[in-house]
């Protein structure tokens, strides 16, 4: 069983998710397993990265894609990231950090847009703090497999 798995649905954006998948690069460890899943994009989508697990399915939506992903996954924590997203340097080492220090049932992450959007710093102080209530979506979220059972998403 991995630590973490990251579950990237994408759909006729390779431009986008080569540069998602070239940032992960660099952070790769044994201890992650990235499933990119391609929901029936126009052009199938492929890449050279051998760490990627690649899963093909006819167009159902990201809810689809999602749930194609978690069922493939054997992480003990599951991550979303956007085919169109970015991230930062240091997302993995971060996440494998706080994993290994809190052992958290779920984790709400600070997001950017580019260039020079919308900006949520999540830096709660105590557990009285609350999230922001902007933007309640799943890829700036980390979550315990245990909290996510069985539920899988709203096709």
């Amino acid at each position: 069983m991995k630590t973490l798995s990251i579950i990237i649905p994408t759909y006729n954006c390779k431009d986008y998710t080569d540069k998602l998948l070239f940032c992960l690069n660099k952070q790769i460890t044994d201890d992650v397993e990235v499933i990119v899943v391609d929901d029936g994009s126009k052009v199938a989508y492929e890449t050279d990265y051998k760490w990627v697990n690649l899963i093909h399915k006819a167009n159902g939506g990201p809810a689809s894609a999602r749930n194609a992903g978690l069922d493939a996954s054997t992480g003990e924590y599951i991550a979303f990231i956007d085919g169109d997203d970015l991230v930062a340097d240091n997302y993995i080492s971060s996440l494998l950090a706080k994993i290994a220090e809190v052992h958290f049932d779920y984790c709400y992450l600070s997001w950017k847009t580019l260039p020079g959007g919308w900006q949520c710093d999540v830096k709660l102080k105590n557990i009285k703090d609350e999230f922001p209530p902007f933007n309640l979506c799943c890829w700036n979220r980390v979550y315990r497999r245990d909290m996510i059972g069985d539920v899988r998403f709203n096709n």
